[in-house]
């Protein structure tokens, strides 16, 4: 006869789920480490959009859309800083179109603010 699980030793309670409990105890969250991923998760998430919510209270949507322009930029040096990843020639386009992108939308953003202040008479 062929053991049920090849390398299990002789003797042993064969368990029927893919998460190695026996039968019976499937269905409940037992993994401590889901449910800290699914608050992880709701936390960052929440953070995130409060503080994309107060930028665009703050500074307008054009400003916040900017922000959104700059993760990859983030991405790529946290992976060199952290990962010891190697920057490529494209890479170092990528960031500098973005960069370009970013500081024109600011300067078009600022010149809008400056023209549409009330000038004060003397």
């Amino acid at each position: 006869m062929v053991a049920p699980l090849a390398g299990r030793a002789a003797g042993t309670r064969s368990r029927d789920g893919l998460d190695g409990r026996p039968a019976g105890q499937q269905g409940s969250v037992r993994h401590p480490a889901v449910v800290r991923l699914g608050l992880l998760a709701l936390i960052w998430g929440s953070s995130f959009l409060w503080i994309k919510l107060a930028i665009i209270a703050s500074e307008g949507a054009t400003i916040a859309a900017t922000v959104t322009y700059l993760l990859p930029v983030v991405a790529i040096v946290l992976g060199v800083l952290v990962l010891g990843e190697s920057v490529t020639v494209a890479d170092l386009a990528g960031i500098a179109l973005v960069l370009a992108g970013v500081a024109l939308t600011r300067r078009r953003a600022a010149a809008r603010a400056t023209a549409a202040r009330p000038v004060k008479a003397d």
